[in-house]
């Protein structure tokens, strides 16, 4: 009964926080369409028009970045989760992604890099998934590595047949009593509600139930000089029962 009420509270918290950040860009978008909707005498200039337009449309862009990372979320927290396994390079992934994310990283002033001690990982995975991992932990440090000059992806392949993965950045030093909280959904470092750094607080949750049903693992490591996202993850799937390490 004790985790019934825990999960029910939970699925409330949820349904709660989902609300606030659909509603918050849906009021501007209503705001901005009907001013000009009710300019019915035409009298709006054009550049404002203009900008009235961009706005709502930045906002709606707001809101479908959220549904689709609620949608996300929902399913690798279901029970069932399902991966679809296929063999992969883990090293031709992480330099695609860094060339993805080359113009993003230019834009804020950063150099993006990816490092691998083997020209190739092969590993087996869901490709879609694992991309979507790193391409959040890209997001996450372009968004909350305040001050950072770099962000750079290294892999190495461990004893075991493991692979550990870096996401790592030279920003600012993210606070010991939120690195317990990082992987928690919707919570946000700046311990705001808003949306102004553009995050929906689901991206690392998502992160952390994509590891998990690979059977590895992720924690953060942060000082004044580099946040380390640390991701490891088995190169071929666990047998049923076998512990993560």
């Amino acid at each position: 009964m004790t985790e019934e009420r825990a999960s029910e509270r939970s699925k409330d918290e949820m349904i709660t926080n989902v609300s606030h950040d659909l509603r918050t860009p849906l009021t501007s978008i209503l705001c901005y369409l009907g001013l000009i909707k009710n300019d019915e005498t035409g009298t709006l200039p054009w550049e404002t028009m203009v900008k009235y337009t961009n706005t709502a449309f930045a906002k709606a862009e707001q809101m479908k970045s959220l549904v689709e990372d609620l949608f996300d979320y929902t399913q690798v927290a279901q029970v069932d989760f399902k991966l679809h396994w296929a063999p992969l390079d883990l090293s031709a992934m992480l330099n695609q992604l860094a060339v993805n994310f080359e113009l993003e990283a230019k834009q804020r002033n950063l150099v993006i890099s990816a490092v691998t001690n083997a020209d190739s990982i092969e590993m087996v995975g869901d490709p879609d998934r694992l991309a979507r991992v790193f391409m959040n932990l890209i997001s996450n440090g372009l968004k909350y590595g305040e001050g950072a000059t770099f962000i750079r992806l290294s892999a190495k392949v461990l004893a075991d047949n493991w692979v550990e993965v870096r996401v790592q950045n030279d920003g600012e030093r993210i606070p010991e009593e939120s690195i317990g909280r990082l992987f928690d959904r919707f919570y946000r470092v700046e311990g705001s509600r808003n949306l102004k750094t553009g995050g929906t607080g689901l991206g690392l949750a998502i992160v952390q139930g994509i590891v998990d049903a690979h059977g590895g693992n992720i924690h953060v490591e942060s000082d004044s000089e580099l946040t380390s996202f640390i991701v490891r993850l088995p190169l071929m799937p666990l047998e049923e029962g076998e512990l993560v390490e």
